[in-house]
């Protein structure tokens, strides 16, 4: 990158020299003191000392034509001094370097256009006053020198640093940008080549000033790069316009001319780069609120979601809870009502549990419903399966698409993994942790409903503990 830079800065001397410069040697624009300017605030002046010194080389090589080789030197070092004073008062400023918001593009037009081409003219004017042939008072050479400075800082530096950096996703020039790119230079063509012999003149009145139009919507509807893109072109059309003997602003002396050309791009390049900033920090902040509103309603979809989750969530044991449990069971009748299949259902009751949470505490009481829903949990969970904590010690699984075997033995494998942890219940005639289970098995029917199915797991349940507990047992209901 440091080698592209004397090369860029060789190339905008030779541009300028070449579009913007009158014969009797006045500039309009002076573009190459924005190159180091743009490379200073695009890497935070890392490497300020390389690129300075390779950019005041590139200067004084490119002056040795026109200047001896001591005022060559010197007037580089105006250049130098301009751009560093710049740079300098952009970062006393706070200003940042991209130049996206419009207090930024302010702090720029004072740092560089007004403070450091201004005094680098008035240091210039110095230099030249010396030179043999030169009849300007000094007064006018600052002024030349500034405007011209001045000028190809606004109009060069925004344009650097937008390609320096990577376009934003969000703006798409095309094909909005594209097409009125090329009517808005058809028409600058049309209007800095008319005059001079031409017979177009007499009849069509356009002045420069209608570009302000189309260059007004470029900024509206597309980014600060292509904004600054049209800027620059209309800019340097218009330079090249009045110094190839072209009248564009109407008949005057070469030096009004080129004051007005001076005006016209500053109100260009102003109004339209700052339309631009000011327009992209609005869609900026507009994307920031979406991205904020996005995000919050994402947080907020969570924090429902989990809200939910919480709401049928048996907050000790983890499974879900009675209010879940009652619309699972409505939710899976309904669909085996649809489908014919069967829909079975599982009660499990802990034996002896208020013995064990008065033996234990009841510390005991709710780790042993812990262990007994996570038993569950890893036993009941085919897709669809559902394992609920009825209330206090009672459990309950649904079993969609389950025949009557399939769920017994279900059941059966619960009570004999419980047993065989072997969780001591002193208040037990067996010593150990057991539960109770009954389990049904229906079809539904048309005059059925959830709780016929719930009111015969519940009937084969108090039949299981009646028969003295730890054991499952069936309800006898037709499967069909």
């Amino acid at each position: 990158m440091l080698l592209l830079l004397p090369l860029l800065h060789f190339a905008s001397v030779k541009l300028t020299l070449s579009l913007a410069r009158s014969p009797e040697n006045e500039v309009v624009v002076w573009l190459p003191n924005a190159v180091l300017l743009a490379a200073l605030l695009h890497w935070r002046g890392r490497r300020g000392l390389a690129m300075a010194a390779l950019t005041f080389a590139s200067d004084v090589y490119a002056n040795l034509p026109v200047f001896p080789a001591t005022h060559a030197v010197l007037l580089s070092l105006c250049n130098l001094g301009e751009v560093t004073l710049a740079w300098l008062l952009m970062r006393r400023l706070g200003a940042s370097p991209e130049l996206e918001r419009i207090q930024d593009f302010g702090r720029f037009l004072l740092a560089g256009p007004l403070i450091g081409a201004l005094t680098a003219s008035m240091m210039a004017g110095l230099a030249l006053c010396t030179l043999d042939g030169v009849h300007p008072p000094y007064a006018t050479l600052v002024l030349l020198w500034w405007f011209g400075d001045g000028l190809g800082l606004l109009i060069y530096t925004p344009l650097l640093l937008s390609f320096l950096r990577p376009a934003s996703p969000r703006t798409s020039d095309w094909p909005q940008g594209a097409a009125m790119m090329a009517v808005t230079l058809a028409a600058a063509a049309f209007i800095f080549t008319q005059g001079d012999g031409g017979d177009l003149r007499p009849h069509v009145a356009m002045t420069p000033q209608l570009l302000l139009i189309p260059l007004l919507y470029i900024a509206a509807r597309c980014s600060l790069r292509c904004t600054a893109l049209a800027i620059a072109l209309i800019s340097l059309g218009s330079a090249w316009s009045v110094t190839t003997g072209h009248h564009p602003f109407g008949d005057a002396s070469a030096h009004e001319t080129i004051l007005r050309t001076q005006e016209y791009i500053l109100t260009l390049s102003t109004i339209g780069m700052g339309l631009a900033i000011m327009l992209g920090e609005q869609r900026a902040l507009a994307h920031e609120l979406e991205d904020k509103v996005r995000a919050r309603t994402e947080e907020l979809e969570a924090s429902n979601r989990l809200l939910a989750q919480l709401s049928t969530t048996d907050s000790l044991t983890g499974v879900a809870n009675r209010r879940r449990f009652d619309e699972a069971l409505a939710r899976e009748w309904a669909r085996a009502q649809r489908t014919g299949e069967p829909l079975s259902l599982g009660l499990l009751d802990v034996d002896y549990f208020k013995a064990y949470n008065d033996h234990y505490g009841h510390q005991a009481g709710d780790e042993c419903l812990r262990q007994v829903a996570t038993l569950m949990g890893d036993h009941v969970r085919r897709a669809g399966d559902l394992v609920a904590r009825y209330g206090g010690e009672e459990f309950a699984f649904i079993s969609p698409a389950a025949g009557a075997e399939d769920a017994a033995a279900l059941a059966r494998t619960i009570c004999a993994t419980l047993q065989a942890q072997a969780r001591p219940h002193m208040r037990s005639p067996l010593g150990v942790l057991t539960a109770s289970m009954g389990v049904a098995t229906l079809v539904p029917g048309k005059d059925d409903s959830p709780d016929t199915l719930f009111r015969l797991a519940d009937q084969a349940l108090y039949e299981a503990k009646h028969k003295g507990r730890n054991r499952v047992e069936q309800a006898d209901a037709p499967v069909g």
